[in-house]
């Protein structure tokens, strides 16, 4: 939210945050009788004041707790309160906190102010002075609101700059207004920080009740919203939802589904060689060849990798196919080959090479050339290059946070990690 000329007036004393107290009491049982779809949630979300907290200089929430500054609030009308506490209660029942992951948090809470803006202005709401809102970014989620500042970050030139930077630089995705950019990225907080801990009420939902209590406010509202918010609020209670599927199965079950053709007795199962056991294996005539690549230009994580590392370890142990690991950046940086049977475990960590830019072509370009036909796996945050044309062979694209909206995908299937 926006900055005031009274947040940086004289703190009020006693007296004047007693009255502001008042004032927000009224607005929450204001806005529950104007605004029906929100009325559990800003009467059950628990409101606290923190005067002459540095951390929170307007307003902020921990995904349970709304927490404001007196010496702000008192700058405001009537309406805009009502708007601060509906942008507040908003992150809460989005889980905007505990969507961040790996994203930049300035960047992050940029584009939940977007999405949820957007929805307030459309339910007649007023904001804050310096609110940020475009129709740009309509029936768009976070996440994609996200992957597109951080695009448009990548694609403006900044002379004297060097590269460009994610959304939360001193361009904010050169979106934001230049007003509203002080107080922007610090109304998501995490629960573990150390300066809200001491605010946070001593029987605050653990992580199971939170979610449960999110769950109950989300159906509230949806039974009473109509219209177009509707669709929105639906949206951004879906990408929620979305984050919690766990990629593992998904990447696995696509991977049974067209991999496996039947059961066979040769090759025997990997699995089950060294116990004496020969077991029979899937079938790989369908395809038989794997190219995992791997987007090496600096903008995945170590850890990130690891564990998709290790879920191709799985795989290959129940499924024998050859398979090619590939290191690329803007070039492709190193050649990995596993043959069907040959015993040789992929390593759990991998030397990466690279860490330069990211350009797609030249793997889909070597895959023509020596795999043509083969699946192929790209772990990407989704930044960078694509072929013109879609290949022949199937692709899988693993999507590592922060990543690029599906509209920028061409062509493959799609699995968010």
């Amino acid at each position: 939210m926006a900055t005031s000329s009274r947040a940086e007036a004289a703190p009020l004393g006693a007296e004047q945050r007693a009255l502001v107290a008042q004032r927000v009491l009224r607005a929450r049982v204001r806005l529950a009788l104007a605004q029906p779809f929100l009325a559990t949630s800003v009467m059950r979300l628990p409101v606290r004041e923190v005067a002459g907290m540095a951390w929170c200089s307007t307003a902020a929430t921990d995904g349970y707790h709304i927490f404001y500054n007196p010496d702000w609030v008192a700058g405001l009308n009537d309406a805009e309160l009502r708007g601060l506490l509906a942008h507040e209660a908003l992150h809460v029942l989005f889980d905007h906190a505990d969507r961040r992951h790996q994203r930049d948090p300035k960047g992050w809470n940029i584009a939940c102010d977007f999405a949820i803006n957007l929805l307030l202005i459309g339910q007649g709401f007023r904001l804050p002075a310096g609110g940020l809102m475009t129709h740009e970014f309509a029936g768009m989620t976070a996440e994609q609101i996200y992957g597109e500042l951080q695009a448009q970050a990548h694609a403006k030139p900044r002379a004297g700059k060097g590269p460009p930077g994610p959304p939360g630089d001193d361009d904010a995705g050169g979106l934001a207004d230049a007003g509203a950019l002080p107080a922007i990225g610090a109304d998501l907080l995490s629960a573990d920080d150390p300066h809200v801990r001491p605010m946070r009420n001593p029987d605050a939902p653990d992580a199971q009740q939170l979610g449960e209590l999110r769950r109950e406010l989300r159906e509230d509202a949806s039974a009473r919203l109509q219209g177009q918010g509707a669709a929105g609020f639906k949206q951004e209670c879906d990408a929620d939802d979305a984050r919690r599927i766990d990629w593992r199965a998904l990447l696995r079950a696509w991977l049974n589904d067209r991999i496996k053709g039947d059961w066979a007795s040769y090759p025997f199962s990997k699995k089950h060689i060294h116990r004496g056991l020969f077991m029979p294996s899937a079938s790989m005539a369908v395809p038989g060849h794997v190219v995992f690549a791997i987007d090496t230009s600096g903008s995945m994580s170590a850890d990130t990798l690891g564990k998709i590392v290790g879920e191709l370890r799985a795989f290959r142990e129940t499924f024998p196919c050859q398979l090619t690991v590939l290191q690329a950046d803007a070039a492709i940086q190193q050649v990995t080959r596993f043959d069907a049977m040959d015993g040789i475990e992929i390593p759990t960590r991998l030397q990466v090479v690279g860490r330069g830019g990211t350009d797609f072509r030249p793997v889909f370009d070597w895959v023509q050339r020596e795999a043509e036909g083969a699946l192929v796996l790209y772990a990407t945050d989704g930044f960078g290059t694509f072929p013109k044309t879609a290949p022949s062979s199937p692709v899988i694209w693993l999507f590592t946070p922060p990543h690029a909206v599906p509209e920028r995908v061409p062509f493959g299937a799609v699995v968010r990690t």
